[in-house]
């Protein structure tokens, strides 16, 4: 049951719901084609998404592991609703991958996959006429909330009452978003055809909790030595760890592409 927290806000996301996929590639196989597979994924792979009824915008990010040098992605589809991620549209795409996804998408050594639904979602306040916008740096930052609904509640209202205000205050705080996993529609879409050779990074720790996700989108270019990004979301991630988020795991993107339908 998705937790209550909504409030109307200025948003730049495009839908209620939002599939997140990200994953590494093994720095060690040296047969990638990494630019092969960013051709494929930027302008086959998206533009297929985008034409699907209900998909309204995505985005691709890049990291690279400081201790691996593994290359690191992430991609964000906005969609309309959750149900979008379970219909027949979606499910037929999936169930018939092209041979570009099939070839491409096993590459990923570990890859996540996450149909989620929209708790929060706000920009700031100046660009309240603006109806959509992308940061150049994002910081996704995973966990599970607490057990009880009313813990749960607490710390969404923690995120949307305090803990955006105090990035805000920094100009370079663009926007933030509060996700919630569903593992029905996750499982839906990832046993498909598409994910036949794909290894999914396992996650039984906690199989009757649903995992939550922040993502804060900041305007400077990632690593930039005036960048506040590494910072503000240390802070915030210290005061998630001190009210209540268990297992977190940090990282900083930079992005790629954006597009629209």
């Amino acid at each position: 049951m998705t937790t209550d927290i909504q409030a109307t806000t200025h948003s730049f996301n495009q839908g209620a719901a939002m599939l997140v996929i990200w994953g590494s590639l093994n720095p060690e196989d040296a047969s990638i084609d990494e630019n092969a597979l960013n051709a494929w994924w930027t302008n086959e792979h998206l533009p297929e998404r985008l034409a699907i009824p209900g998909f309204h915008r995505t985005r691709r990010y890049f990291a690279r592991d400081p201790e691996t040098a593994a290359s690191q992605y992430l991609v964000c589809y906005e969609v309309s609703a959750l149900s979008t991620l379970t219909s027949p549209d979606y499910m037929e795409a999936l169930n018939n991958p092209t041979p570009g996804t099939k070839q491409y998408m096993p590459v990923l050594a570990s890859m996540n996959r996450s149909a989620c639904n929209v708790l929060f979602s706000v920009a700031r306040d100046e660009f309240d006429k603006c109806s959509t916008g992308v940061g150049a740096t994002i910081a996704h930052i995973i966990f599970y909330p607490p057990r009880s609904a009313e813990a749960r509640t607490d710390l969404g209202k923690w995120i949307q009452a305090v803990g955006w205000p105090s990035l805000a205050a920094f100009p370079s705080s663009l926007a933030l978003h509060l996700l919630e996993h569903d593992d029905e529609a996750t499982k839906s879409g990832s046993s498909t055809k598409s994910y036949d050779e794909v290894r999914f990074q396992a996650d039984d720790s906690k199989q009757d909790q649903s995992r939550w996700m922040v993502i804060i989108e900041f305007a400077e270019p990632i690593g930039a030595p005036f960048g506040k990004a590494s910072a503000l979301t240390g802070t915030i991630v210290d005061k998630l760890d001190e009210i209540g988020a268990e297992e977190m795991d940090v990282r900083l993107y930079g992005l790629i592409c954006a597009v629209r339908e």
